[in-house]
């Protein structure tokens, strides 16, 4: 294990060392992030503020939500955003047959040479305004606050996690465009808001049929003390981490019976 993150490290630092080989064009593409996500959630908080509360939920729980939920994304993305989207044109091209000559699992070696470090700009803006919003709704930095956060965050990364590797597997099954990335993160505008303002059959399809509600919902609100509020039961956004690990074991599972099926173009 001490040898395969070691490893990881090196590809990362890699991965930096070219993105500073275009180091104006890096830096670009960080402040043009930092533009769009910071518009993003000005608007949210503008718009919630302007209404005093949305379903109970005030303009800074919402920004704390929002910033949540992309911090889980971005942490996965890194290493997962590459393979989720790009792995059905490896199939396709052949391009993915070098993935099994190396001394390494493919989906490790998926990770490991998908690495985006464009992510900083997500995961920089999203601690700014986790700490800042946290500050203003007076959340607890004991350590069993951050404990709690810590927990949270885990699950909602490995639930988002698990997100992509659906999505990525889906290339090994589907010949032509893999349209999964785009059906499932339709279903991720639901989650922009909190899951109480839809009906009680889209709560329960969002929690228990296709669980994304996991990504910053019950999550967030167990770190904001929200339980009350929750759909079904107020104890159900402690199961965060342990759904996250299920859906992701899963989408593991899914992603090397994809590749048991998997036959070589031949080019």
């Amino acid at each position: 294990m001490r040898k395969f993150i070691l490893l990881y490290a090196q590809f990362i630092r890699l991965s930096f060392r070219g993105a500073m080989a275009h180091r104006s064009q890096y830096w670009a593409g960080i402040i043009a992030q930092w533009l769009s996500y910071g518009t993003r959630i000005a608007v949210l908080f503008i718009m919630v503020n302007n209404f005093d509360v949305l379903a109970g939920w005030t303009a800074d729980e919402m920004v704390f939500m929002y910033s949540f939920d992309l911090l889980a994304y971005s942490l996965c993305a890194f290493c997962l955003f590459g393979p989720s989207t790009g792995l059905a044109a490896k199939v396709r091209s052949g391009e993915f047959d070098s993935a099994l000559t190396k001394p390494l699992s493919p989906f490790v070696h998926e990770l490991y040479t998908s690495f985006n470090p464009g992510y900083v700009s997500h995961v920089s803006l999203t601690v700014v305004m986790l700490i800042v919003t946290g500050i203003r709704l007076k959340l607890s930095f004991s350590p069993l606050g951050l404990l709690v956060f810590l927990a949270m965050l885990a699950g909602a990364v490995l639930v988002q996690a698990a997100e992509l590797n659906f999505c990525g597997a889906a290339g090994f099954f589907i010949i032509g465009e893999n349209f999964v990335f785009d059906a499932i993160s339709t279903t991720r505008d639901f989650t922009r808001y909190p899951i109480t303002i839809y009906p009680a059959a889209v709560r329960f399809i969002l929690t228990f049929v296709i669980p994304v509600a996991f990504m910053n919902f019950y999550p967030a609100s167990v770190i904001l003390g929200r339980g009350e509020g929750m759909p079904f039961s107020p104890l159900l956004g402690l199961f965060t981490p342990l759904v996250g690990l299920l859906l992701f074991f899963l989408s593991v599972k899914l992603w090397y019976r994809g590749l048991s099926k998997y036959q070589s173009t031949g080019s």
